[in-house]
Parts: structure tokens; sequence; C-alpha cells
């Protein structure tokens, strides 16, 4: 079943920048054919150096609506993406899987009910876009969660599940399935109770596995640890009913077993802050939550691995207007001092960061341009390897209507993906540029 796509982005105006921004980013590549929305993308870089991308598509609106996924990819070495080919029906996730594979989850919207009256969904995947295999059918609150790590051949997805007790009272309950030894476990409920409505997921290469969710003012997490089964639930975080408080979630595991989860708290009509906590290697418990934004952070934020442990990129919405950030630890399980990216920009949102494999870190963001219908432009910068401060202000990609952007590190540097219109405004193209150390 088709799903209609729908691309809303607020509309902001501001100035643009100054253009004298270092030029260390190759031309843009066009990676989709034109449609009238595209996104949001999902982007997976392999071990083998091939980075893949997929993307929800649609053309025409209305009645003559018509849509569909689409995956791409570029080879290691290459300066090109291989043309796109249609990737499964309602695509929610891809992640890579053992050295040079590529494994894709997707919840296909099915017009039936289960027993309790919710629509039900059917959870399948596929190896490097090939044959798909159902895993489960069920009702799913949102999209479902994949957890991999590259060379591994492990996976995790984790979905919230509707449900009703016997009572009839509505229930949103957590349930994975796992993949070891080369087969997919049946579905299991590691949390069967109150009403689950976000949720994150990490795993690494040993095995060691995280699912964080939210649920009715809490956030939680279970761990597993490589050779055991789930640990207990922990209690990240907690608010009061009166508040009013949602949370969105992040989750990452590195290779040595430390687990490291991250929300963004947004108590109704108050502060928006951001915050972490981990679970050290060899423990059981969680570090007591470090507060890296007390207030103004943004709905969006990216953890990964990087030189020293760990990077996040986010919008931090300062006294003096939003500024890209980038939060780091030093070898030790506590953040450092912010690190602003860029100066004040009216409008900037949708901050990004990767880790290139020489130790360059890179941030990229979106700086809306007037007259572009709430797009704009997306610019960046980076801290060069055995460096801590960012170097000037660089334009990744023209003033095209961008919409969002990605990066994901590269054999051949860091690479950026993001939702463009670079020749008319009612045409939406995936685009694609480097950046060379």
């Amino acid at each position: 079943m088709r799903r209609a796509l729908f691309l809303t982005v607020a509309i902001a105006l501001a100035t643009s920048g100054s253009s004298a921004h270092a030029a260390t980013w190759s031309a843009p590549q066009s990676v989709s054919q034109p449609h009238t929305f595209a996104g949001p993308l999902l982007v997976s870089p392999r071990s083998d150096g091939r980075i893949v991308a997929a993307w929800p598509w649609q053309d025409n609106i209305g009645n003559d609506a018509i849509g569909g996924e689409a995956i791409a990819s570029r080879p290691a070495g290459s300066t090109a993406f291989e043309p796109e080919a249609p990737a499964l029906d309602g695509v929610a996730a891809i992640s890579a899987y053992a050295r040079d594979q590529t494994l894709s989850l997707a919840a296909q919207g099915l017009p039936t009910r289960d027993r309790s009256g919710y629509f039900v969904s059917r959870l399948r995947v596929s190896f490097d876009n090939g044959t798909a295999r159902t895993l489960a059918t069920a009702p799913v609150y949102h999209a479902p969660v994949l957890a991999t790590a590259q060379t591994s051949t492990r996976a995790l997805i984790a979905y919230i599940q509707p449900t009703k007790t016997s009572t009839g009272a509505n229930r949103r309950i957590v349930r994975v399935i796992d993949r070891r030894n080369g087969a997919w476990t049946q579905p299991s409920t590691i949390a069967g109770t109150g009403r689950a409505d976000q949720l994150a997921a990490a795993a690494n290469a040993r095995g060691d596995q995280v699912v964080a969710f939210a649920r009715q003012g809490q956030v939680l997490a279970r761990v597993r640890h490589a050779g055991h089964g789930w640990g207990s639930l922990r209690t990240l975080a907690t608010s009061t009913t009166a508040s009013q408080t949602t949370f969105t979630l992040s989750a990452a595991v590195d290779a040595r077993g430390q687990v490291r989860v991250v929300w963004r708290r947004h108590v109704y009509r108050g502060a928006t802050s951001l915050q972490t906590a981990a679970m050290l290697v060899g423990r059981s418990t969680f570090t007591t939550p470090q507060t890296l934004i007390t207030d103004g952070a943004s709905a969006t934020f990216t953890i990964v691995q990087a030189p020293g442990g760990w990077a996040i990129a986010t919008v931090e919405t300062t006294a003096a207007g939003p500024r890209p950030t980038l939060h780091r630890t030093s070898g030790g399980s506590a953040f450092g001092p912010t690190a602003y990216a860029a100066p004040t920009q009216g409008g900037l949102r949708n901050a990004t960061v990767a880790a290139g494999f020489d130790g360059t870190i890179a941030v990229a963001w979106i700086v809306p341009l007037p007259n572009q219908n709430g797009g704009g432009i997306a610019r960046g910068a980076a801290i060069a390897p055995n460096t801590t401060a960012f170097g000037p202000v660089e334009d990744v990609s023209p003033a095209e209507s961008v919409s969002s952007v990605r990066l994901a590190p590269t054999n051949n540097g860091i690479t950026a993906l993001w939702v463009g219109r670079p020749t008319t405004p009612t045409q939406t193209v995936i685009r694609a540029a480097t950046r060379t150390p």
C-alpha cells in the first residue's frame, strides 16, 4: 500500500550570510529523479566504503497523487551515485549489515484491523534491496527502529505496538525482534505496561544492545549486554504529569559496550533542554543525567562516535538567536563545554554531525533564505583532526530551497545528502556533495 507523502516546512525568513565561505565541497550531484515531494532522507554508510540512501517520494497532489520509495548507493572510491531503484514499500530505516550489505526495514500499512480494532502494518526486511521477508503483522505506533553495527551480522528491530488490556484500556507496549546466528526471533515484549510514545535503539558488533523509550512522562531504557539477557528497566528521567512534558530520544553504543542515551525534554509552554546519561562499561546502572542545554534545544539532534568518545550536534536558541552547537566528550563520560559552529543566524535549523575516518568532525545545518518557501542553503563547519576549534563556515549546497541535510563518513571524505529544489520550486530532488580532507 503506497502512502501519501506531504513534506511540510516551517516558513521562516532570514537574510543569507556572507558568501565568502571556504570552498571545500564538490559540485552537487542529483541522486534522485525530480518529484513533487521527497524525503525524509535515510542515510547509512557501510564498512566497505559504500554509502546508501533511501527516501519516500510523491508526485502530484490530491486525487492525482502517486507515491513510492527509492534507494540509491555510491560505491567506495566513486564520485557518483548509481541510478536509483525502488525500495521497500513503507521503508522506515536502513542500516549497514555485515561488511558489505545494507539491511532495510519497512512498515507497510494494511487496510485491515486487529482484534482490538487497530489498523495493522506488515514489518518487512530485505538485504541489499532483495526479496522482502515479513517478520510480524501488527499495529505499529510511529515508525519502527533498526539497530545494527558495521561488520556485525546481528540486528535488532524495536517498535511500539498499540493493544488493549482485558478491561479495554489502551496500552502501547514495546516489542523487539532480534537477529542472531543467521535467524530472526519471534517478537517479544520488553515493556508491557503503560503507553510508550517515543523510541530509540542501538547496538554494537559485540552484541550489546539498548532500547530507550518515553512513557507517560519518563525516559526509560533496557540494556542487553553481549551474551546476556535483557537487564532491568532503568529510569533516566522523570517529569510531573502536570508539566505535560514530551521527549525526543536517540541512543548509541560504542565498540566497548558503553551505552549512551540522549533526550530532548520539552515542557509545555516551558523550557526545551537537552540531556544525556550513560551506562559505562561493566556497569548495570546509568550515570546521573548531564544537562547539555538548559533551554533552547532544537527538536532535532544527532549523536555519533567521534575522536574522544561522542559528539552531539543540534541547534541551540541562545539569547542572541539560534546557533549550531557541538557537544563532545574527551576520553571520559562527561561532555565538555559547548562549541558553536557558526554565529547566530535567524531561522537556522536541523543541525547534524559526522566524524570522518581521518578524525575530522563536520557539522551541517540549514539556513533559510528569502523567497525559498522556508528552504534555503545547507552550510557547515569542521574541526580538523587533532584540533579543537571549528574552521570557517562553508557552503555545503547551493541556495536551492534546501529543507533538510544529512552527513555520513565515506572513504573519500564526508558526504552530505540533502533535499532541495535546484531547478523549479515545484520539483524536489535528492542531491549530494563530498567534502574531501
